[in-house]
């Protein structure tokens, strides 16, 4: 009989599938946030419009227009901290995409992320990338402070834009 060995614990394997549907359902909460925030923007009901506005636009056409009308409305919000948050959000776009797009797989006993691409000019490329559960699951908590931007502070956004682009080399 084949020898069989359990790469991880089944511990391990719960808390990263838990912290990849964390990083997706506060993604969610991020995307519809900024769908019910620019339907308050453009004087629509942010409870019954949200769905058509987030059926209506892809994310960053929802936050380019969001970050728009902050800038031509009157409004409380400093251009830097509007300018930082449509980084922020852009960056937890790009950490989600990233995070969903990628196979999940045990290599020499350990978790690994691997993401294909054809774009540029090498032709396909494979990146492998061994898997850190605990940034991964602080990532989750990065994404919440950036859909939650307008009551951070600069720093705390800054902060969760350098989170989740440290967690890109980990996860």
């Amino acid at each position: 009989m084949g020898e069989y060995r359990l790469a991880l614990s089944f511990e391990d394997r719960d808390r990263l599938f838990s912290a990849i549907g964390s990083v997706v359902v506060s993604f969610q909460q991020t995307e519809l946030w900024v769908a019910e925030t620019l339907s308050s923007l453009l004087k629509l009901d942010p409870l019954d419009d949200r769905y058509t506005v987030m059926a209506a636009m892809s994310f960053r056409q929802k936050v380019d227009l969001m970050i728009t009308l902050f800038s031509i409305k009157d409004n409380d919000e400093s251009k830097e901290k509007v300018d930082l948050a449509r980084k922020a959000l852009f960056k937890a776009e790009e950490f989600r995409n990233r995070v969903v797009h990628s196979v999940w797989a045990v290599e020499d006993d350990t978790w690994v992320r691997e993401k294909g691409s054809i774009r540029g000019k090498s032709g396909f490329v494979k990146q492998t990338v061994c898997v850190d559960i605990n940034q991964l699951e602080t990532a989750s908590n990065s994404i919440r402070t950036i859909t939650e931007w307008r009551i951070k502070s600069l720093l705390e956004i800054e902060e969760a834009i350098f989170q989740l682009a440290s967690c890109e080399q980990g996860t």
